[in-house]
């Protein structure tokens, strides 16, 4: 009605009751560092918002076509790295929680159709790493979120259109009996 409105305040107004946060490990360009995305948790609460928070495991975007390791996690072992990701996601949760803004939903990686932390856990020749990546996230997740409810995990499929390709990529991934919650497809007509 032409009033100026802070646009989660907009949204809210119009049933909107979710809202997705990306977290960027080290960002250089964008704002999505920790603070930053736990500051908008906060405000998004004070709107009565449940939120996702979107772990991209990398320092800026990564979605199928990039899957760039963080600049503080290059060179290292598979193992390395899975402890990295478990600590990383960990120590975050716990951030979260204890700005009392823990989420409701974590999605663990970026549109990972072709993997995560590439070259180490790239599909489809990596199953193995990407299982492991994957697992250390959700294992920090439980390790951070201490008495909290745990959040609803979610692994994120990017064409949710192709029905054989994410039918195959969930059953390969449920062979490694990793525990999650439900898939997340996206679907982009373009």
């Amino acid at each position: 009605d032409g009033v100026v409105k802070p646009g989660l305040e907009i949204f809210s107004d119009h049933g909107y009751n979710w809202i997705r946060l990306r977290l960027f490990h080290t960002p250089d360009e964008l704002p999505n560092d920790l603070e930053y995305t736990i500051e908008l948790a906060q405000e998004a609460q004070e709107y009565g918002f449940k939120f996702l928070l979107d772990y991209h495991y990398a320092d800026s975007w990564a979605d199928p076509g990039k899957q760039p390791i963080p600049a503080a996690w290059e060179g290292l072992t598979v193992d390395v790295l899975a402890d990295s990701v478990y600590e990383y996601t960990k120590n975050t949760i716990t951030a979260f929680r204890e700005a009392g803004v823990m989420p409701e939903m974590v999605q663990i990686g970026n549109e990972t159709r072709n993997g995560m932390l590439w070259p180490t856990g790239k599909l489809p020749d990596n199953w193995d790493n990407y299982a492991k990546l994957s697992k250390a996230g959700i294992d920090g997740v439980d390790a951070g979120r201490g008495q909290e409810a745990r959040p609803i995990i979610m692994i994120h499929y990017d064409q949710g259109a192709d029905k054989a390709g994410a039918r195959a990529f969930y059953e390969k991934f449920e062979s490694y009996n990793i525990p999650y919650d439900m898939i997340g497809l996206s679907y982009y007509p373009w």
